[in-house]
């Protein structure tokens, strides 16, 4: 492509005042040079000609090249979004969010929604493979799209770097991101709490004294539970307050160990950001992208015996001052999922498809950099 191509994210939101608030934030991460790996990111993947559309605004004709949106269950939403596929003023490719948000509000019109949008849709973009089989079961044929995701390796140990003469002198390791105690994506805390329980009680007073748990929250609702259920009770537990991607990335880099058990169809990018900046980890089992980067450290939700012995490995090795093999990522992955350039060149080469453009040209086309690209804050689709 010889031209920059002129693209619109439907943010989601319908006031114009939260719209240009959006547009501003990721403003200013992208004068602060920083990529994140969020969904907005997509679209800068692609250009610099990027705009936010709020929900329900007027689109003329010819206006953008294409127009990317998340497919959630709102209501309103949906009926946006099918309203755009019908006019076929632009090309729109359409990027469903986890099936259990999905389909936890649906009813009869909005699923006859779903499934005009995703057959109507120039592409459908899925996140991972077991979205894609999602996305094609519900419209009976092969439609979605596996894509390569905004994850930038050098970029997010730049960032993470430390300080080691400012390291703490205590042992961190954060547990669950974030913590959910209610709804289809819970993570079943009490289960966890009982493994931690019993490997705390074996550690060594010393450890103990030096060791400290660290876990964060979404929802005020989630954040009451915290609390009136007892949760950190008997466990050193510190509820971290919301903090920018970048500060974010710099207590990571200072963590020793971070265990992370998720519910349903995740996109795994905590797990890319613990293998980036060298963390020993812990993840569920429940998705491809976790097996991939921690293949050796992988767990069922429930499997609380396999769940003990990869947390006595974890702990034993805080104590010793070294890190079990079994815990650490595999580079070779890492690096090929965290290539940025290969990422966004793969992306071009998905969305040319959409005009019949040939594969080759961008090859021809001009490199958009990755100090140009913007972020957003701590998402919730962890």
């Amino acid at each position: 492509m010889s031209r920059q191509l002129k693209i619109a994210f439907v943010s989601g939101h319908r006031g114009w005042w939260r719209n240009q608030r959006l547009a501003a934030k990721y403003l200013r991460m992208r004068l602060e040079g920083i990529v994140y790996p969020d969904v907005y990111c997509l679209a800068f993947m692609l250009s610099d000609d990027v705009e936010f559309l709020a929900e329900g605004e007027e689109v003329a004709a010819g206006k953008y090249d294409l127009i990317l949106a998340e497919l959630q269950g709102s209501e309103t939403q949906l009926r946006y979004l099918e309203k755009l596929v019908r006019a076929r003023n632009s090309a729109v490719a359409v990027i469903p969010g986890p099936p259990e948000i999905l389909s936890r509000d649906l009813t009869h019109d909005k699923l006859r929604m779903v499934k005009h949008i995703l057959r109507a849709a120039a592409q459908v973009w899925a996140y991972s493979p077991e979205l894609k089989v999602f996305c094609d079961g519900l419209v009976g044929s092969e439609r979605a799209i596996v894509i390569p995701w905004p994850y930038d390796l050098s970029l997010t140990q730049r960032l993470g770097r430390c300080d080691e003469s400012r390291l703490p002198d205590r042992y961190s390791v954060f547990v669950q991101l974030p913590l959910r105690f209610h709804d289809v994506t819970q993570n079943h805390p009490f289960v966890l709490k009982s493994v931690l329980l019993d490997v705390w009680d074996t550690l060594p007073s010393a450890v103990r004294d030096r060791l400290c748990f660290h876990t964060c929250v979404y929802t005020e609702q989630d954040r009451q539970q915290y609390y009136s259920s007892g949760f950190a009770d008997g466990l050193p537990f510190v509820l971290e307050p919301r903090r920018s991607y970048r500060s974010f990335l710099r207590f990571l880099g200072q963590c020793q160990g971070v265990v992370n058990l998720t519910t349903g169809s995740i996109l795994g990018r905590v797990t890319f950001l613990s293998a980036a900046l060298g963390c020993a980890g812990i993840f569920s089992k429940n998705s491809e992208f976790n097996r991939r980067i921690y293949s050796d450290a992988c767990v069922d939700l429930f499997d609380i015996v396999r769940l003990r012995e990869l947390l006595d490995r974890m702990f034993s090795g805080i104590a010793k001052g070294v890190t079990d093999n079994t815990l650490l990522p595999s580079c070779e992955a890492l690096a090929e999922v965290g290539d940025f350039r290969e990422n966004q060149r793969r992306l071009r080469v998905i969305c040319e498809r959409i005009s019949g453009r040939d594969d080759r040209s961008h090859d021809r086309r001009p490199e958009v950099s990755p100090e140009t690209f913007r972020i957003s804050e701590t998402s919730n689709n962890a």
